[in-house]
């Protein structure tokens, strides 16, 4: 029978506000929405490439995860309609476990109701990789002969560098309304449910994730100032394994409501914006964090910073999470080209 490591990314990374998720968590969600949903490519109607980088859980946390997520996208007109293509980069390392994604993304878009309709899909392959030679766990039956190193009878536990790949697919469907100054999008990310073989033992799957992502532009009084809000919402098709914060882990049955509930979460962001430039704003991660965040836009370079201060039990043995995010944008005057004007959200 396949020892599935699932438990030991948990055990291994060790947080409870962790609740069994795969993707990344973003604190600045809103700047790299194609990262969640492959319909938002092309939709500002220009060039972007935006280079995010995380640190997660320093200050005193051993083998905390980093990612860098490199995303481009850009519109396209073929036939007389505007298409969206983009693509996206991923690594991130948590302990013991690295993993690297490709993906390919394409967005039919269509005007409706006096707005942009998108629908999009995401294809590309995701590689996981487990180095057992970090790992150092004592026997609990002495076997090792106390020098607290594995024992070589622990079959869950590969001593080696153990990699898989599979084939990885997600879909969205993304709407902004642009005299309206909102958008809304939902998408599903790893459609197909992967499950990687890292060797004829270990398995490692990764379940199906929902997102939902939403925003508003509020113009204030004064005419250089415009509050910004945005929500994520996110869960999880978790399996038999999630956190609490009262144990390490609880067995629950796979894929039902209470399951669902168990690994969701929501993160409520507000900004203030000057001049379209310069911003700062709060959000909140329920039962995880509060993140400042500040930024501004520097003729084509757009930078933006944040800071998570942990309100969870991470906070013992953490100082926070660090996250940074570049963008590059140019215009790619597509009105000049068709008929068809694309219309960006000044809200991103």
């Amino acid at each position: 029978m396949k020892k599935y490591l699932l438990s030991i990314v948990i055990i291994l990374i060790g947080s409870s506000s962790l609740k069994a998720q795969f993707d990344t968590q973003l604190s600045n969600y809103w700047a790299t929405i194609s990262y969640y949903n492959p319909a938002y490519a092309g939709q500002s109607g220009n060039l972007e490439a935006t280079l995010m980088s995380r640190m997660q859980w320093v200050g005193g946390f051993p083998n905390a995860p980093k990612t860098t997520i490199l995303t481009a996208n850009m519109p396209y007109q073929l036939l007389g309609r505007t298409h969206g293509f983009g693509a996206v980069m991923y690594n991130d390392r948590s302990g013991m476990f690295s993993v690297t994604a490709y993906y390919g993304q394409y967005a039919w878009k269509k005007k409706m109701f006096k707005g942009d309709f998108s629908i999009g899909i995401q294809g590309g392959s995701i590689t996981q990789s487990f180095d057992g030679t970090k790992l150092h766990l004592p026997d609990s039956n002495d076997q090792s002969g106390g020098d607290g190193s594995q024992s070589s009878t622990d079959d869950a536990l590969p001593p080696s560098t153990i990699s898989g790949h599979s084939i990885d697919g997600s879909i969205g469907i993304f709407y902004a309304k642009e005299k309206e100054k909102w958008f809304a999008g939902l998408s599903v990310n790893h459609l197909l449910k992967p499950t990687i073989n890292l060797d004829d033992n270990h398995t490692f799957e990764i379940p199906r994730s929902y997102y939902f992502v939403a925003g508003y532009n509020i113009q204030l009084n004064n005419p250089l100032l415009e509050l910004r809000p945005t929500i994520l919402l996110k869960t999880v098709e978790m399996s038999s394994l999630y956190l609490t914060p009262d144990s390490l882990t609880e067995v629950v049955k796979a894929n039902t409501l209470r399951a669902m509930l168990q690994n969701s979460q929501v993160d409520v962001s507000i900004r203030m914006v000057y001049d379209k430039k310069f911003w700062g704003g709060l959000t909140y991660r329920y039962g995880d964090a509060v993140v400042l965040m500040l930024g501004g836009t520097f003729k084509s370079i757009v930078a933006g910073y944040a800071y998570d201060f942990p309100i969870s039990r991470i906070i013992k043995v953490s100082t926070g999470s660090h996250e940074l995010f570049l963008r590059y944008t140019t215009d790619l005057n597509l009105k000049k080209k068709g008929k068809y004007k694309h219309k960006s959200v000044r809200i991103l």
